[in-house]
């Protein structure tokens, strides 16, 4: 609660910077106007693509995405000047930095290890109430996404540091997945999947 106390008074703290200042910018709003269109833009795409099972390679690239948008969202609320127009903006971009923010810290990619020339399994950290680590199983898609095609969120796995394919056909797959030991003694986990349409 504190946090967001917090994150509400930031806002309206940067967005009073404009009634102490007489002056205005005109060539620096436009400039700030272009990115904060363009960024919320791309971020708009990698989030609605996120949710239909699209993530980006890099992790670094939303992060990226998410960085400036916020970066530019910030700027604009100490920039422009107050109007009708730009508080119904400000709570748009609100929610925006809010749904960002979000996304940054549910996921967490600690891990990524080929298993054939088309799949990868992907080992992620998501939220606080998880169990432990989260498994998906990813295929390169449009070169820089890589496209969800299994999720598994059932194992109490944490740490895990090393990942053998054992087998894999068309009839399913068997994993060694080596962690930490601290929520599971079998170390290596021996992991199966069965192929139901997955590959």
């Amino acid at each position: 609660m504190t946090a967001i106390i917090i994150f509400i008074g930031i806002i309206i703290g940067l967005n009073c910077i404009p009634l102490l200042t007489k002056k205005t910018f005109p060539k620096i709003e436009n400039g700030v106007g272009r990115i904060l269109i363009a960024t919320t833009i791309l971020l708009l795409v990698a989030t609605v693509l996120d949710f239909s099972g699209y993530k980006l390679k890099s992790l670094f690239t939303y992060r990226a995405i998410g960085l400036s948008f916020m970066i530019s969202t910030f700027l604009y609320f100490a920039i422009f000047k107050n109007t009708r127009n730009k508080i119904w903006k400000a709570v748009l971009l609100t929610v925006l930095i809010i749904i960002s923010i979000t996304n940054q810290m549910l996921y967490e990619k600690s891990g990524s290890y080929k298993i054939t020339d088309e799949l990868n399994m992907n080992i992620s950290q998501e939220g606080f109430l998880a169990c432990g680590e989260i498994i998906r199983i990813t295929k390169t898609e449009f070169v820089i996404f890589d496209k969800e095609v299994f999720y598994d969120k059932n194992l109490c796995l944490i740490g895990i540091n090393k990942v053998e394919t054992v087998r894999i056909d068309k009839n399913g797959a068997e994993f060694l997945i080596y962690h930490n030991e601290e929520r599971d003694s079998e170390n290596p986990y021996q992991y199966e999947i069965e192929n139901k349409n997955v590959w």
